[in-house]
């Protein structure tokens, strides 16, 4: 019984030894697999995890570019930068169940922000970027800034990034030439030029803006900041700092700019001013205009809606992209080819009885009295019709239109903004291809008087009264003087000598004579608008667009047109006479005649800005 009793015993001591030595075993095992992911955590792996560790505490932010200063030819301000504070949202720093309550008191707190929006953007967020910032609006207001800055530890996950926003000081006086900024899209980032760009910057669209956006935007910094676990920032350093985009120097006077835009009014026009010693632009006013502020951030949908429905849409620049019959203004053309292909001499005559016939057609005179006998200098002076009529019928049209492209007109004339166009010289060629149907007489009677088929810009005018002014030099019209930044001052490349034109001294100087009594001898018609100082007397010419044939009894009885029908008016011009320093053309949508709406602006704006040119010269002398 006994040795039952001790075998039983012995039997668990060695049961109990046994499980001992598996427990043992079991526990060697496990300090050796601890020990072994301890080694390849801490060894194999420790650089590894010791970065993630070092990301998980630091977070990379961008320092954002100032872009670029854009000044006149005086060194005033036309685009500057602000300060805007844009609220952002950390996704990795808000858990779901802080989401709901984050996005309500936010939308409480912010115009224009809702919390279902901002929960969307929180869940659409990618696993991958949830580190990153989004944006949930930009440009707060100082008050919406101060409200979010109170309750700052109530919204974890949200932080207020400062970055530059765009300021425009002259708005709608010189909208159209500056331009404005908009969000880069999708096609847009895939681009190389946008190769640097993010999701939500703001690349230029138009104008100025957009033409030298490579140059404007600058090189955005970087900057790590030192998070705690609420996402909280600790302390940052920069690692590379931002570089300021490169300044822009424009030929615009922004005080004739501006003087234009008001002369102008609530006239649905253009008025572009050139220097024709060298092509620079002093001013291009398109009116009605709009405001680029509304641009710099986000433009509401309410602010687009009323521009893009506007009937009269003010986003289009009328000195480039909208083409009429020039009417008058171009006579001065047709008189130089006529002279230089010799079918008239300066002496020669035609009888104007108020219309010429051809075929069965009567061309009218815009004097339906007649002008009696006329000769070129007071054809021009008293703008004959009649005489131009006789002209082309000597002259070939594809003649005229090589000829008007030494002046610049039917091509781009390559300023620097988007979306010109060329306007049209036609041809005979031209008409079978896009007509079909042979030239004709008749066409070339438009053609003569500024009507028919032929379109032109105000830029395009403007250039071409410069050619006349200077003597008989074209000069490409351009905008920009000089590029500034880090790497210096680099002047813009232009065509400083310019291209001379087909037409000798002496045939010039007559054409310029009678457009020196178009305004300042009696019977001129534009002598309303005579500049009385005799060292400013300008020279110019009158023209009037039909945009509806009208008869000659409604003509008679003066009857009411709609606004709509009524004729363009257009004027061109250059002072002073004897050393031109500004060349002018202004066209009023359905302004009637140019001599009475078109001139009288264009009058104002050249004594304005001879007036500052004399006032710049006495402070000089001082």
């Amino acid at each position: 019984m006994s040795s039952n009793v001790d075998n039983s015993k012995k039997s668990k001591l060695e049961q109990i030894a046994a499980n001992g030595r598996i427990i043992l075993i079991f526990i060697a095992f496990m300090i050796g697999v601890i020990s072994l992911r301890l080694w390849y955590l801490q060894i194999a792996k420790g650089e590894y995890y010791n970065q993630k560790s070092q990301d998980n505490r630091i977070r990379t932010r961008r320092i954002r570019a100032l872009r670029g200063i854009i000044t006149d030819r005086n060194g005033e301000i036309l685009a500057d930068n602000t300060l805007g504070f844009n609220l952002q949202m950390i996704p990795e720093n808000v858990d779901q169940q802080q989401i709901v309550d984050i996005a309500e008191r936010l939308s409480l707190q912010v115009e224009g922000l809702d919390a279902d929006e901002i929960i969307e953007k929180y869940r659409k967020t990618p696993s991958g970027y949830r580190h990153r910032p989004i944006t949930l609006k930009k440009n707060l207001s100082r008050d919406e800034l101060a409200r979010v800055e109170a309750r700052k530890f109530e919204l974890p996950g949200i932080i207020i990034e400062i970055e530059p926003v765009r300021e425009y000081p002259y708005d709608e006086v010189c909208a159209h030439i500056i331009g404005y900024l908009s969000f880069i899209n999708e096609r847009e980032l895939k681009l190389p030029v946008y190769a640097d760009c993010a999701r939500d910057d703001l690349v230029g669209r138009a104008g100025i803006e957009a033409r030298y956006q490579e140059y404007l935007r600058g090189r955005d910094g970087r900057r790590e900041v030192e998070v705690n676990a609420r996402g909280r920032e600790l302390s940052s350093h920069t690692v590379r700092p931002a570089v300021a985009g490169r300044n822009l120097t424009l030929t615009i006077d922004i005080d004739l700019q501006q003087q234009a835009f008001e002369l102008l009014d609530d006239q649905v026009g253009s008025l572009v001013a050139i220097d024709p010693r060298n092509g620079e632009v002093l001013a291009a006013v398109s009116t009605p205009s709009f405001s680029n502020n509304l641009f710099a951030n986000r433009i509401s949908a309410k602010d687009w809606k009323r521009i893009n429905t506007d009937p009269l849409h003010p986003l289009r620049n009328r000195a480039i992209q909208d083409a009429f019959p020039p009417g008058s203004t171009i006579k001065p053309l047709i008189a130089a080819v006529a002279l230089t292909d010799q079918a008239v001499t300066p002496e020669t005559t035609f009888f104007c009885n108020g219309g010429m016939k051809l075929g069965r057609t009567r061309f009218r005179c815009w004097n339906r009295y007649g002008h009696g006998k006329v000769n070129l200098s007071r054809s021009l002076k008293e703008s004959c019709d009649v005489y131009y009529y006789n002209l082309a019928t000597r002259i070939a049209i594809d003649r005229i239109a090589a000829y008007g492209h030494e002046y610049g007109l039917g091509r781009l004339s390559g300023i620097e903004l988007r979306d010109e166009i060329p306007g049209l010289m036609p041809t005979s060629s031209w008409k079978l291809r896009r007509v079909h149907d042979q030239w004709y007489t008749g066409d070339s009677l438009a053609v003569c008087i500024g009507q028919g088929y032929l379109i032109t810009t105000p830029l395009q005018i403007a250039a071409m009264y410069s050619v006349f002014a200077n003597g008989g030099t074209y000069y490409p019209p351009h905008l920009v003087r000089e590029v500034s930044g880090e790497e210096g001052l680099a002047p813009i490349p232009v065509d400083e000598k310019g291209r001379r034109v087909e037409i000798s001294d002496y045939h010039m100087q007559i054409i310029r004579k009678a457009l020196w009594r178009v305004v300042n001898e009696r019977h001129g018609t534009a002598w309303r608008s005579r500049i009385k100082k005799k060292e400013w007397e300008m020279a110019g010419k009158t023209g009037t667009a039909q945009v509806v044939k009208q008869s000659l009894e409604d003509l008679k009885k003066g009857k009411e047109i709609p606004w709509r029908f009524r004729d363009h008016a257009w004027f061109a011009a250059f002072a002073p006479f004897n050393n031109p320093k500004i060349a002018v053309a202004v066209l009023v949508e359905h302004g009637g005649h140019g001599g009475s709406s078109a001139a009288p602006i264009a009058k104002q704006a050249i004594e304005f800005y001879l007036d500052k040119l004399d006032w710049q010269r006495k402070r000089k002398q001082q």
